[in-house]
């Protein structure tokens, strides 16, 4: 396929070469250009440039729509909410910044909108999320707004579930004090669903999304840790197209 275009580059010089010589002994006596040889050599070449010719307009073309895709798939994954938006238990605010990976975007120029994939959420102001009050959510992980005692705490029992273990709420400990700015850690059970019926089909998304705070226990509280980092959202400019693009 590239050595089409390699042995055209080669020819079109041969040629451009042959004219220089050509037009020196020209100067000094007549002599034929286009013997034979020559047209075939220039045939031959011709069809070779307009191959390459093509093959770099449609390598332009693959280059420019997957740029095209790329570009519709970030602003869909890093965004701020324009308006509030429902996504399970939880209503997002209008301000919010998003993160997400949605792994059924093509990178289509339109699709409805949607928080499939949620990955982290930066709020504009505290909101509660499974009872506590915080700024930013990266499941398992939610950052304190401000001093509050989290709950319900959890913790590992051995002995459930037949030896295999289960994370239980711990009686004992119902709450624990946390300070703002602290990372509490989650325990986030999983939501029963059929595998094999939804293989290779979106997640629910908006109301039915499978999001569920209230389900959440607290494991532990992390202290001096770096906040939740959410990509900022996605400013990059629509790709242009060339002067040899369709």
């Amino acid at each position: 396929m590239f050595i089409v275009p390699l042995i055209g580059v080669v020819l079109t010089l041969g040629l451009v070469v042959k004219v220089l010589f050509f037009w020196r002994k020209k100067a000094q006596k007549p002599v034929r250009f286009f013997s034979r040889k020559t047209l075939f050599i220039t045939l031959l070449a011709l069809i070779c440039d307009l191959w390459a010719g093509y093959l770099f307009y449609m390598m332009a073309s693959v280059k420019y729509e997957i740029a095209l895709k790329d570009h519709y798939k970030e602003s869909r994954s890093h965004f701020v909410l324009t308006q509030d938006a429902q996504y399970g238990e939880l209503l997002i605010p209008k301000g919010s910044l998003i993160s997400r990976y949605d792994a059924f975007d093509n990178g289509e120029s339109q699709v409805p909108f949607s928080l499939r994939g949620l990955q982290a959420v930066r709020f504009p102001h505290p909101i509660q999320v499974a009872g506590m009050w915080v700024t930013a959510i990266e499941p398992p992980r939610m950052e304190l707004a401000w001093d509050q005692h989290v709950g319900p705490v959890m913790r590992f029992d051995p002995n459930e579930e037949n030896g295999y273990g289960k994370w239980v709420y711990d009686t004992k400990r119902p709450t624990i004090a946390c300070a703002r700015g602290d990372i509490v850690l989650l325990e986030i059970p999983l939501i029963d669903h059929d595998i094999a019926k939804e293989f290779g089909k979106p997640e629910p998304d908006g109301a039915n999304a499978r999001f569920r705070p209230s389900e959440w226990g607290v494991l532990e509280c992390e202290k001096g840790q770096e906040p939740i980092k959410v990509s900022p959202a996605y400013t990059g400019n629509k790709p242009k197209k060339s002067w040899f693009q369709p």
